[in-house]
């Protein structure tokens, strides 16, 4: 296992209360309870073996399979029972939800426009395009979305969406880097999710590498994760963290906004994707 981030091993320092969690036999909720360090092999065996999700994550921490079954169209898989419902109906669950929700709104009344391009960052099935798309209504003229991302599965997901719901004309699927493989400029970009797992110094220079994707003032929204949601839902997390190699690195609030002023973007707003605004992830509009 990698060196664990700073904010996991936080996580590590406290016990955690999982005497009402019966989807886990009581040895595993005695081990997950109890301070000390991540990725004991008991846990491990266990919950790969009883999780969909819990898979997913070990075998690709980044995977946006994961999300796929999580968002409300998920997988077609009936998280009805056992530790998956635990996981997906947990505050972090909804919150995954909810930030679906939000952003794909906001971006429909914001983005969604006649002659203007988004590029979507690390987009992977283009659950933030298609939910997009289907809130606006309609297709506007000239407009187009490129899903950008290195997951061949997402992609072929992605693209089998495009075809099925007969977007393939405004949705672009491509494969690529976006660290090294620049197109032509857009007028927007989408980053959602994939600051979560860096450091400072890495989310800087994301940030940096993504306004090259951009014409001159274009316009981002990004979503990275906060401190808020290791504090109001550890349980969650400390089972996750137990998979193994899932190094989240939630930040607070003030972190972000000095990540995006070192990166050199303007911030327009702050949100999140909870009507008080006070979520699990900061929800960022800002220009370059």
């Amino acid at each position: 296992m990698s060196t664990m981030s700073e904010q996991v091993l936080r996580l590590a320092d406290d016990g955690v209360d999982f005497s009402d969690v019966d989807c886990l036999p009581e040895e595993i909720r005695e081990l997950v309870s109890a301070p000390g360090k991540f990725a004991d092999p008991r846990v491990l065996a266990y919950t790969t073996s009883n999780s969909i999700i819990a898979r997913i994550l070990h075998q690709n921490p980044a995977s946006d399979a994961m999300l796929r079954i999580v968002y409300p169209d998920g997988n077609g898989v009936p998280l009805t029972e056992g530790l998956d419902r635990f996981l997906s109906r947990s505050l972090s669950g909804q919150a995954l939800r909810d930030r679906l929700d939000f952003c794909a709104h906001w971006l429909a009344e914001h983005f969604v426009h006649d002659n203007v391009s988004v590029v979507d960052l690390g987009g992977g099935s283009g659950s933030y395009a298609f939910e997009a798309l289907v809130r606006a209504g309609r297709i506007p003229t000239g407009f187009r979305w490129d899903v950008l991302d290195l997951d061949l599965e997402a992609l072929a997901v992605a693209q089998t969406r495009a075809n099925e719901s007969h977007l393939g004309h405004a949705v672009n699927i491509r494969k690529g880097n976006f660290m090294k493989d620049v197109g032509p400029p857009a007028d927007y970009a989408v980053l959602i999710g994939v600051l979560c797992g860096m450091d400072k110094e890495t989310a800087t220079t994301v940030l940096m590498r993504a306004k090259e994707h951009l014409k001159s003032g274009g316009e981002m929204l990004a979503a990275t994760l906060l401190m808020r949601a290791f504090r109001e839902d550890p349980r969650t997390f400390r089972i996750l963290c137990n998979v193994g190699g899932w190094q989240l690195r939630p930040k607070e609030l003030s972190d972000v906004h000095k990540i995006f002023d070192d990166a050199g973007w303007q911030i327009i707003s702050t949100m999140s994707e909870r009507p008080g605004g006070d979520g699990q992830y900061a929800i960022i509009h800002a220009r370059c």
